[in-house]
């Protein structure tokens, strides 16, 4: 395989996009190009996270020089090649296969960390996760319907699409949607859900029968204990998205904290070409639906600064706002 194939497998297998036949052909790569495979175990769990991270990072950023210098090697194409296999081969937490070998992306939200963990979905929906949850959804929506599949606490603003319902499973409940705002609310072991509507329309189901139809300002709670669970109306005063924006509230924070936040909440990691202007203090308050680019935009033109995206690595540069 010459390399600008395997750099075109490479891209599109990080990407999500790559078909089942050129993920089989970059693996068959793979084995023939390494002498051995490397596994480990660790105690921590935090540790998977931490390397995929790190491998993750380190692959888009050789790519992305690769593709700027125009220089190729066996040595550079095997480490990448290997970078990519190994978030699938080694099981370390981000790419997977599903039951039906079609690939998938988990998001999690630690249960300890402070912060939500913000997710945009290949159609455009949004979705915040509240720590301690986890969502499972395709690299890609193709076909009939849009699923995911959810553990804990998440907000969803979805895309609306009439020919391609949204659909997300907890345990033996899922919630069909065409387009809305809502919260659910599923934990993992218990038969519980709830489910919460903001505005649009959502209907939810247990093993095929409807257990629900709910518009804007309305709630149910599903369990096995109740065979037809009672609908409600939301209060007026009933505070029950605002966790979304808990997190994305802030006053003359310094500019260098503020970001170590937003790594936890977007899963990258920020950089400042001027370590000074990581000390000048900054506010601003968002909904809690924004992608880091909104809201990172809005941030360095108050601050006067400029940001650059390169893979899940963000360089923020700009003058200081005090002197040493």
């Amino acid at each position: 395989m010459d390399s600008n194939e395997l750099h075109h497998l490479i891209r599109k297998y990080l990407q999500g996009t790559a078909s089942t036949a050129e993920r089989e052909r970059l693996l068959k790569w793979y084995r023939q190009d390494t002498d051995d495979d490397v596994f480990w175990e660790t105690e921590n769990p935090g540790e998977e996270e931490l390397v995929h991270n790190r491998i993750r990072d380190n692959v888009w950023t050789m790519l992305d020089e690769n593709a700027a210098n125009q220089k190729t090697g066996k040595r550079l194409w095997l480490y990448a090649a290997v970078a990519a296999v190994c978030l699938a081969v080694l099981g370390i937490g981000f790419w997977k296969l599903n039951d039906k070998g079609r690939e998938a992306l988990i998001a999690t939200s630690p249960k300890e960390q402070s912060e939500n963990r913000f997710v945009l979905l290949s159609d455009s929906s949004r979705v915040v996760l509240r720590p301690g949850s986890r969502l499972e959804y395709k690299t890609d929506f193709k076909g009939a319907t849009r699923e995911v599949s959810l553990v804990g606490e998440a907000y969803f603003d979805i895309n609306r699409k009439e020919n391609q319902p949204f659909i997300i499973h907890t345990g033996k409940v899922k919630t069909v949607v065409l387009g809305t705002a809502f919260t659910i609310k599923a934990t993992d072991g218990e038969e519980e859900v709830k489910v919460m509507v903001q505005r649009g329309k959502v209907r939810v189901e247990r093993e095929e029968k409807i257990m629900a139809e709910l518009t804007a300002n309305q709630k149910v709670e599903v369990h096995s204990a109740v065979e037809v669970p009672k609908q409600e109306a939301l209060a007026a005063a009933d505070s029950t998205f605002d966790w979304t924006a808990e997190d994305m509230r802030f006053d003359a924070q310094a500019f260098g904290e503020l970001t170590s936040r937003l790594e936890r909440r977007y899963d990258v990691e920020i950089r400042f070409k001027n370590p000074d202007l990581a000390r000048c203090p900054i506010s601003g308050k968002f909904s809690g639906l924004e992608t880091l680019e909104e809201v990172l935009g809005f941030l360095c033109t108050a601050r006067g600064a400029v940001f650059r995206r390169k893979g899940q690595v963000v360089e923020i540069d700009g003058k200081a706002c005090i002197k040493k």
